[in-house]
């Protein structure tokens, strides 16, 4: 089957590397597991070898799809259906689910923000992404690489960069090389108040990460609202802010919100 370009299908077919990607899971016999883009089946194979409970595949291929029936029959479980539709809290069975995944390029961004949205369901997603994409979500403040994937990640999750996959493993050979990493989530966010605002403001920031704080949120909100924060803050660039900061700056601003609305 020639690998289609709009699904953004590169196959992992170094064996190695397919047994190294499920072992990072560490799954356990009460453990329900759900593989995006399974493809032909290349991690699959290793996690029906898995003492995983339940295994469920989201594959948007319908060719795929029947190659998955054919060599895996009743083993696992084929959602066909595009993955940033799936609730993850449907699939759940008593406790929170492992997620695995070779990513596509051009949506890897989006499905990284869709799992965020189910957090509270998801213990743990070992995710293979192209390197650039992997370094980004584990970028630490400072660095040309910490953005809004950086900061809101960080916020939902504990991250950890992995390993690196060179591009001649796969096929068709991509333009880049992958990077696998593991994103542990949180049950609860601590320390936010408001976490819509949170990445409003995350994103507003960096939107204009070479102008002062202050340039980047007067752009959403008005002066008085501003100033109920540390003027050191306001003078300091989005990539100088830790995770932390942000969480801070976003319960201020939320304050200053509130009370706002209580005088009028």
């Amino acid at each position: 089957m020639r690998p289609l370009k709009k699904f953004s299908q590169n196959f992992l077919t170094n064996p190695f590397y397919q047994k190294k990607i499920v072992e990072s899971l560490h799954l356990k016999t009460d453990n329900c597991v759900v593989e995006i883009g399974p493809g032909k089946g290349a991690l699959t194979q290793h996690l029906i070898k898995s003492e995983a409970q339940r295994i469920m595949v989201i594959e948007i291929d319908p060719r795929m799809v029947e190659t998955l029936q054919e060599k895996f029959q009743d083993q696992i479980e084929i959602i066909n259906q595009d993955v940033l539709k799936v609730d993850f809290c449907r699939l759940s069975c008593g406790k929170r689910l492992k997620v695995v995944g070779n990513l596509p390029y051009h949506i890897t961004s989006p499905i990284l923000f869709h799992l965020i949205d189910y957090h509270r369901c998801i213990e743990q997603a070992v995710l293979m992404t192209q390197k650039e994409v992997a370094r980004r979500v584990c970028a630490k403040p400072g660095s040309k690489d910490y953005g809004i994937l950086s900061v809101i990640t960080q916020a939902y999750a504990q991250v950890e960069y992995l390993f690196e996959i060179k591009r001649g493993n796969f096929f068709p050979v991509p333009a880049v090389d992958s990077a696998l990493i593991s994103v542990l989530f949180f049950r609860q966010v601590e320390g936010i108040a408001n976490l819509e605002l949170f990445r409003k403001i995350v994103r507003s920031a960096f939107n204009y990460r070479r102008k002062t704080l202050k340039n980047c949120l007067s752009r959403i909100f008005e002066e008085k609202v501003l100033n109920s924060l540390d003027q050191s803050f306001l003078k300091k660039r989005p990539e100088q802010l830790t995770v932390e900061d942000f969480k801070h700056i976003t319960n201020l601003i939320d304050k200053a919100l509130r009370d706002e609305t209580t005088r009028h």
